[in-house]
């Protein structure tokens, strides 16, 4: 991994580690300025530090809030304490607020830094301010991609009558998000040694990509459609003709480096990752992530706990019959269709066949001495579907009922055995090149009115590397191009927090969430308890959950806002 910084917190020398979050966030106000080249970075990092808490990328925005869609649902009965992930909540559900703080805390400490840091003598060329100001801007975008009309913070807020604020028109948010990302490209690191930790201007540009795409979507209101298409497939192209990105050989591996904490430092497919470095096992080793506890391969085991093949995991995330189908069935070739498998590599990755729940099946579940059969929880893999006679595995059993196996705690990974440890240093995507790759698609079919050969050849790439046929590039038009890339980013992209706000630009999140209660109906599906969860959320979803509501605690206190209409 690349050695960035390390603070220790009770000497004051810099030291190897594995990441610019090993800074213990520390922003000072302009009041106080910077006294070291170090004091300045330590301000920075706290800049970056907003995403990686709890109720940020560690849980709570990225999964509960964003993570569910067509291709992923929440897999536990409804309770008072899952309202949000079920599409229950309202303005009053605590994780909206705390999301909300936290994203608006990093917005301050941005402000924060960037006053203090201006013209000093410690940030001589401009780039640390740069990367604030980037970051300022991010989270402006990721606020009113969720919520729509926010208020926009530029400024630090410092007098109690700063706090209140009226919330400008999304559209305005978004505008003034794009634009100060633009300036922020002229002083932008080259050099993608620093990422996924840090920002570059070719994960500048990627960004760029994606707001433009949203803004060019369905929901929101204002601006030239078409010319924000031509912006989205202009910053990828940037990033394609850079040339300091490929594509890993092995679908797997990006995200076993994620899992082990490793920077790819060959390929740089990864672009921008959320940081999460300790597991809390001591005050020196302390984070905020969830990744792959909550969202997992289920292992419970409690007992045997040196044998343990995989480290505890609720396994709260379930792939969806739609995931399923387009592995299964959808943009197959007949050649491969007929062979009566799936041979796209993401599958098994994604969708794994098995967790670690236990089993009592012969011969996981017997301890080969007195034939008593005992659960193996966290100590083998647990088949969905076990033959005990043949010892063989049914490869299409447990379809839409698989937890994501994206961000697995398998120990071989993961590196260290925490029994029941809920806290991960699993790292999580913010940016891939694949996802760069096929927003040039996108966005250059949408311009053009048809696929051009670069737009094909960039699905290509992504198809390629799963291991799977693509049809010839004369056997697309703009319709059916359109469709295999939306269909593509499902299958590459799923369990990224992306796909919701997909389904949104598209215009078509309620629509496609209100299917699960056909999906559920499928014989493959309805004898499961599952089914009935998942058609629960389906049906939850309603015109409002476009945006987020606003917060009732940030109502009380910023008197100037006003609740968005639908809610």
């Amino acid at each position: 991994m690349k050695k960035i910084y390390y603070f220790a917190i009770s000497i004051l020398v810099a030291l190897p580690s594995c990441s610019f979050l090993d800074l213990s966030p520390n922003v000072i106000s302009k009041e106080t300025f910077y006294k070291s080249e170090l004091e300045a970075k330590y301000g920075l990092s706290g800049v970056y530090g907003a995403m990686n808490h709890y109720q940020f990328y560690g849980n709570y925005f990225s999964l509960m809030l964003s993570g569910v869609d067509d291709l992923c649902y929440f897999n536990r009965a409804p309770q008072s304490s899952t309202a949000a992930p079920q599409y229950r909540y309202d303005a009053s559900t605590t994780e909206i607020y705390e999301a909300w703080t936290r994203i608006y805390a990093g917005i301050r400490n941005a402000n924060a830094f960037m006053a203090a840091i201006d013209g000093s003598e410690y940030d001589p060329d401009g780039g640390m301010y740069n990367e604030a100001r980037f970051l300022r801007a991010y989270y402006h975008f990721v606020l009113a991609q969720a919520w729509g009309d926010v208020p926009m913070r530029k400024e630090e807020v410092t007098e109690h009558k700063d706090v209140l604020c009226a919330a400008s028109p999304q559209y305005e948010v978004l505008s003034w998000a794009a634009s100060e990302m633009e300036e922020c490209l002229g002083k932008a690191a080259e050099d993608p040694a620093i990422q996924p930790s840090r920002v570059t201007a070719t994960t500048i540009h990627g960004i760029l990509s994606r707001v433009y795409l949203f803004m060019a979507g369905a929901s929101v209101k204002g601006g030239d459609k078409k010319g924000f298409m031509q912006k989205a497939m202009e910053h990828a192209d940037e990033v394609i003709s850079s040339g300091l990105h490929r594509l890993n050989p092995d679908y797997s591996q990006v995200f076993i480096n994620m899992i082990k904490d490793q920077y790819d430092t060959e390929y740089h497919e990864s672009m921008w990752e959320v940081e999460f470095l300790g597991d809390r096992s001591s005050a020196s080793s302390w984070s905020n992530g969830r990744i792959g506890d909550v969202i997992g391969l289920q292992s419970t085991g409690s007992s045997d706990y040196a044998t343990f093949k995989c480290n505890y995991s609720y396994g709260m995330y379930d792939g969806s019959l739609k995931l399923w189908d387009l592995y299964w069935a959808t943009d197959r070739t007949e050649d491969e269709y007929q062979l009566g498998r799936i041979t796209d590599v993401r599958q098994e990755w994604n969708l794994p066949p098995y967790n670690y729940s236990g089993s009592n099946n012969p011969p996981y579940g017997s301890d080969g001495s007195d034939g008593k059969t005992k659960s193996l929880a966290s100590i083998d893999k647990t088949p969905y579907a076990y033959n005990s006679v043949t010892t063989t595995q049914d490869p299409t059993a447990a379809q839409a009922i698989r937890n994501c196996g994206k961000y697995r705690r398998e120990v071989e990974y993961e590196g260290v055995k925490t029994a029941k440890n809920l806290w991960t240093t699993i790292n999580y995507p913010l940016l891939r090149y694949s996802d760069v790759l096929l927003m040039y698609a996108e966005a250059s079919n949408e311009y053009e009115g048809a696929p051009s050969r670069k737009a094909y050849d960039c699905v290509k790439l992504v198809r390629d590397r799963a291991g799977i046929k693509t049809l010839p590039y004369e056997s697309y038009d703009r319709d059916s191009f359109r469709e295999l890339v939306r269909n593509e980013r499902g299958r590459e992209l799923c369990f990224e927090s992306l796909r919701k706000y997909d389904l949104i630009r598209w215009g078509i999140f309620v629509k496609a969430m209100n299917e699960y209660g056909q999906w559920t109906a499928d014989e493959r599906w309805n004898k499961n308890t599952k089914s009935g969860y998942a058609a629960a959320i389906g049906e939850a979803v309603a015109d409002r959950h476009v945006c987020l509501p606003i917060p009732n605690i940030e109502l009380g206190v910023n008197t100037l806002l006003v609740q968005n209409p639908l809610w």
